[in-house]
């Protein structure tokens, strides 16, 4: 299952190994064409200054509230003003289209607004869609303090740790073995 705020979220990249070698990739235009690309978005490149920093502060605001989530926080409805103010900057309706004879049909999102507002809201209303019951206790950030990146959990009992269980979680197991042959010596 792919979530536009998460892939949002992640792209504050972190080396999983700890090297602490970080990348802010909103600041690559490669990786801002993908997400658009992957998520149908329209908005021009390369970004305007001001589009740049918006687009980090939601980032740094959504992580702050989504920690604070994980760890099992209720948000006060002032602390979700700013993800509503960001939904109400580009409102967008859903609009059904025919998929051809034999698909059906299907949804589109359409919005009088376009550029990064509206791709800012469409992020703001995927994480809104994430912190409905059904969802929230699904959303993880991994545990590995040199990764920390956010994922869904889709496994059935929800006990996930890490983002990935052969990179992640084996190289935890790793560090965890080796702090135990420390400590036997």
């Amino acid at each position: 299952m792919n979530w536009l705020c998460i892939d949002f979220l992640n792209s504050d990249w972190r080396d999983w190994r700890g090297s602490g070698r970080r990348e802010n990739r909103l600041a690559k235009q490669e990786w801002l064409e993908q997400l658009l690309r992957e998520y149908a978005l329209h908005a021009p490149l390369p970004i305007d200054e001001a589009s740049a920093v918006a687009l980090l502060r939601l980032r740094e605001y959504m992580r702050s509230l989504l920690e604070r989530v994980v760890r099992g926080e209720a948000l006060r409805q002032e602390e979700l003003e700013e993800l509503n103010q960001a939904l109400a900057k580009a409102p967008f309706h859903v609009r059904v289209i025919s998929a051809g004879k034999e698909s059906g049909y299907e949804q589109e999102l359409v919005s009088a607004s376009s550029g990064w507002e509206l791709v800012m809201a469409r992020i703001a209303a995927s994480f809104a869609t994430l912190l409905l019951p059904e969802h929230v206790q699904r959303i993880k950030i991994c545990d590995n303090e040199d990764c920390r990146w956010v994922f869904y959990d889709e496994s059935r009992n929800r006990v996930r740790r890490w983002c990935d269980d052969k990179m992640c979680g084996n190289l935890m197991k790793v560090r965890r073995f080796r702090e135990r042959q420390k400590e036997k010596k």
